[in-house]
């Protein structure tokens, strides 16, 4: 099996990894090598979701960092800017269409776990701020925190867009939203107001990626609560209880 390719955000803080090929794959850790040796559990997991096939049988030797970047962002809280070099590039119709359908489908499968939490509003975890804020403890929040963050991931690549309806319904609309732009397709790179770098290739796996990171928390946290038979898994995320 050829190596797959990963990318390393990191400081002294804690370490977040991406496979480049696989855009909703991540796993996060102390360090970049405790953070590789989670990637090939995460790496089966996010490959039975979108592929609908379990990975191989996958070792961190299967592994090869091949860009890595120091950042000072709060890593240790998922936060996140790094631009791939292939997210420069163009994409073709073909990979837009592919992204789009695992962003809307991830949208729904979000909808079936929350959907089976029997106490929406009933917190799951302390309070605590983090770089953005005070993090979601209920389902609700979290299904509303991961629906308000498609109005800034929009505005990033200069699509104009207003949160509307649920996730699903909202996530359709951000699609048509984008497509509306003439030269959607292009890799022009936009420059947030906090400098962060961004092109539309990349909002698409930060889409994913979001949606996965807080779908994970919900689960692993609901299943605490609840008996696992009853909350819906349609990530195929690994949690004991």
């Amino acid at each position: 099996m050829a190596h797959i390719e990963v990318i390393a955000e990191y400081n002294e803080n804690g370490a977040m990894l991406w496979a480049d090929a696989y855009p909703g794959a991540y796993s996060r850790g102390e360090t970049v090598s405790k953070a590789l040796e989670k990637f090939p559990k995460a790496l089966s997991e996010y490959a039975r979701w979108a592929h609908s096939a379990p990975m191989p049988h996958l070792a961190e030797s299967d592994f090869v960092v091949t860009h890595a970047f120091q950042t000072a962002l709060h890593v240790e809280d998922a936060d996140s800017d790094v631009l791939f070099p292939s997210e420069r590039l163009p994409m073709d119709m073909t990979e837009y269409t592919q992204k789009k359908q695992l962003c809307i489908r991830s949208a729904q499968d979000f909808e079936k776990l929350f959907g089976s939490i029997p106490q929406k509003d009933r917190a799951l975890r302390k309070s605590r701020r983090t770089f953005y804020g005070k993090i979601p403890c209920s389902a609700r929040e979290m299904a509303e925190h991961t629906n308000r963050t498609l109005e800034y991931y929009a505005n990033a690549v200069g699509v104009p867009f207003e949160n509307e309806g649920d996730l699903v319904e909202n996530r359709k609309r951000f699609f048509r939203a984008i497509e509306s732009v003439p030269d959607f397709l292009s890799p022009r790179v936009f420059t947030d107001s906090d400098g962060e770098l961004w092109t539309r290739k990349k909002v698409l796996r930060r889409v994913l990626w979001h949606d996965r990171i807080h779908a994970h928390a919900l689960y692993r946290l609901a299943i605490t609560f609840w008996n696992k038979e009853r909350i819906e898994n349609p990530f195929f995320f690994v949690t004991e209880k």
